[in-house]
C-alpha cells in the first residue's frame, strides 16, 4: 500500500465509512519497542488478521499497531471506522480504518497495541462470507498520514 499525504488545513478529518462502536473496540498495550536508528517520520504499518467465523456469520479483525511515545497520547485512544467499496469484479469488500492522532515528528519509541473489532452487518452491502481480504488503514486524523495494508481472511467455524 501506498502512504498518503493530504494538503489541507490542520482541522481533524474522520476517514471514510462508518464509526463501530467504541464500547466494541478493545486497544490494549501489550508491549513496547524502540527503533534507535529510525530517521523517518510516518506511521509504521499495521499488521493484521481477519477471522470469518461462517456459524455466527462474524467477521472479526485483529490489528497490532505501533503508537508513538509521546505526552500527547500517552493515553492511546482510537476509533474504527468501516468502510465498504465495489471491487473491480463488482464484489462487495470492506475497508477499516484505525483513527488517531499522531505527531508529526521522528519517533524511535513506540508503544504496542492489539487492537480488535467486529465487521459491522448493517455497513456492509455483501455477504461476509464472500470477502477474501481486507484493507485496514492507519488514519492520523489531523490529517497528515495513513497508511494501510490488505489482509486475506482466514475462513473457518
Amino acid at each position: 500500500m501506498t502512504k498518503i499525504t493530504l494538503n489541507v488545513n490542520k482541522e481533524n478529518i474522520d476517514p471514510p465509512g462508518f464509526a463501530l462502536s467504541e464500547k466494541d473496540i478493545v486497544c490494549p498495550q501489550v508491549g513496547s519497542v524502540s527503533f534507535p536508528k529510525r530517521k523517518s517520520v510516518g506511521i509504521l504499518a499495521p499488521y493484521v488478521e481477519a477471522y470469518y467465523d461462517s456459524k455466527k456469520n462474524i467477521l472479526t479483525a485483529k490489528a497490532v499497531v505501533y503508537v508513538d511515545l509521546t505526552a500527547e497520547n500517552i493515553d492511546f485512544k482510537c476509533r474504527v471506522f468501516q468502510n465498504c467499496y465495489i471491487d473491480m469484479d463488482g464484489n462487495a469488500q470492506l475497508q477499516f480504518f484505525i483513527a488517531y492522532d499522531t505527531p508529526e515528528k521522528v519517533s524511535k519509541d513506540f508503544t504496542i497495541h492489539e487492537i480488535s473489532f467486529e465487521a459491522n452487518k448493517d455497513y456492509f452491502k455483501g455477504q461476509f462470507a464472500n470477502v477474501k481480504t481486507i484493507q485496514t488503514f492507519l488514519w492520523d486524523i489531523d490529517p497528515e498520514t495513513s497508511r494501510g495494508t490488505e489482509t486475506t481472511v482466514q475462513h473457518g467455524g
